[in-house]
């Protein structure tokens, strides 16, 4: 026997700027049914109700003149696949506020159920329980998604998720500081389809491209979230002396940039936080030397610009640029070397300290790439292990991540899941996750 796991209308969807139905009436309702359908279903599943098929799906039937009521009729013949019930709509359902559609759809919904339930000799105490985790729920579907930290542990972000009235979903990323959780970035509320199963595929695409810059893939297209660098607060009895610093800050980027590019000019800006570049920036008006830099850029170029009390370089390099690049490392060379030449001439500095030699660069980028794909061969040695004990959809997207290179959040994100599954694993076992 199966387990009841879906009470839903049907259509589950349709598109964003069209009816779902040809009906206003019924095209309200059913896009009103599909938060309390989701809702109703997650609290039927804890239920256990054994039935033939894991299904009851609910569909509307043309309007009856002159009809007041909501008429719902159980389907007892047996169909394979799911259970049926045909519901007519009276007119005047769209007219209805959001929260009173909501309401009239969990009663319609629960009525099915329940006479169903009666047809085929289910515990109705499972349904009493599910439309009580409804309204528990406020009768909207909210969903969050797993955290994930960003380089330097600072940050982390979280996609949440809820279904609107209109049938469809919205996710924000909201991005808290790991020392407090205080929530100081989030995302313009994105488009995306209003089902659990589409928020869980959306959230795997939640990835930090740096320090300070998250993304997500709603369904069409990716999001961008860049966290404000807040000043620092000093308390005190006198104002301190500035400090000099030279921040790298990010930006936007592309997954078509090639690994060299990336690896390269993130070495090169990582030396820029030993003490002789501090030394030589003290000489600057500005106190601090703000680093971005921009993959999504149209053209390529640097640019220098002084803010307040900080001077901001700017890369941008079209990924297209580094794609067709005979030598990415070069490429990234240059465009650091160009950027602190166009720091030094606009700061009025002498010269800045030497970086490494191209041929040095370019070793140690072998070196980091190498060291890169030794981590993502050991992580999959280690899924492997674990992967006949995990869910498909769990080791279908840890795989995708580290394809990606994505290998920042692998062992807290197994961790967790190992836990909340209850996942038994051998002292080798997790001996070798340890060692990651």
């Amino acid at each position: 026997m199966a387990i009841l796991r879906t009470v839903e209308f049907w259509p589950q969807t349709g598109f964003v700027d069209a009816p779902w139905t040809g009906d206003r009436d019924e095209d309200s309702f059913v896009r009103s049914a599909r938060s309390v359908g989701e809702l109703y279903s997650e609290g039927i599943r804890a239920g256990r109700v054994e039935a033939r098929n894991s299904q009851l799906r609910m569909f509307c039937t043309p309007h009856e003149p002159g009809r007041a009521d909501v008429g719902v009729a159980v389907v007892t013949e047996q169909f394979e696949g799911f259970e049926m019930v045909r519901v007519t709509v009276p007119e005047r359902v769209a007219a209805l506020s959001p929260a009173a559609r909501a309401a009239l759809v969990l009663d319609v919904m629960h009525a099915a159920a329940v006479r169903l339930a009666a047809v085929r000799g289910w515990d109705p105490a499972a349904f009493e329980a599910a439309k009580a985790h409804v309204i528990e729920q406020g009768l909207r579907f909210r969903w969050t998604g797993p955290e994930k930290t960003a380089p330097g542990r600072r940050h982390v972000a979280r996609p949440v998720f809820h279904v609107a009235d209109d049938g469809h979903g919205r996710v924000v990323v909201e991005i808290r500081r790991v020392a407090d959780g205080a929530l100081v970035a989030a995302s313009a509320e994105a488009l995306t389809a209003g089902a659990e199963s589409a928020f869980r595929r959306v959230a795997r695409t939640l990835s930090w491209r740096d320090r300070s810059t998250v993304r997500i893939d709603p369904g069409d297209g990716w999001v961008t979230t860049i966290v404000e660098e807040l000043p620092a607060v000093t308390a005190g009895d006198d104002e301190p002396d500035p400090v000099p610093e030279i921040r790298v800050v990010g930006g936007g980027w592309d997954d078509a940039v090639p690994e060299a590019y990336e690896v390269t000019l993130h070495l090169l800006l990582e030396r820029l936080r030993e003490p002789a570049w501090a030394t030589w920036w003290a000489g600057a008006e500005d106190r601090v030397l703000e680093i971005w830099y921009d993959m999504l850029a149209a053209g390529a170029r640097v640019t220098a610009r002084r803010l307040d009390n900080k001077l901001r370089v700017r890369i941008d390099r079209p990924a297209a640029d580094t794609v067709a690049a005979a030598d990415p490392v070069a490429l990234a060379y240059a465009d650091v070397a160009a950027m602190l030449a166009a720091a030094q001439r606009r700061a009025g500095l002498g010269p800045h300290p030497d970086l490494p030699g191209l041929a040095e660069a370019t070793a140690a980028t072998c070196q980091e790439i190498e060291r890169r794909a030794e981590v993502v061969r050991r992580m999959a040695a280690v899924l492997d292990v674990f992967a006949d004990r995990l869910p498909a959809w769990l080791v279908t997207g840890l795989r995708e991540d580290l394809e990606q290179g994505r290998t920042g959040e692998f062992t807290d994100i197994l961790r967790f899941q190992l836990s909340g599954l209850g996942v038994t694993a051998t002292a080798a076992e997790l001996a070798a996750l340890d060692a990651l």
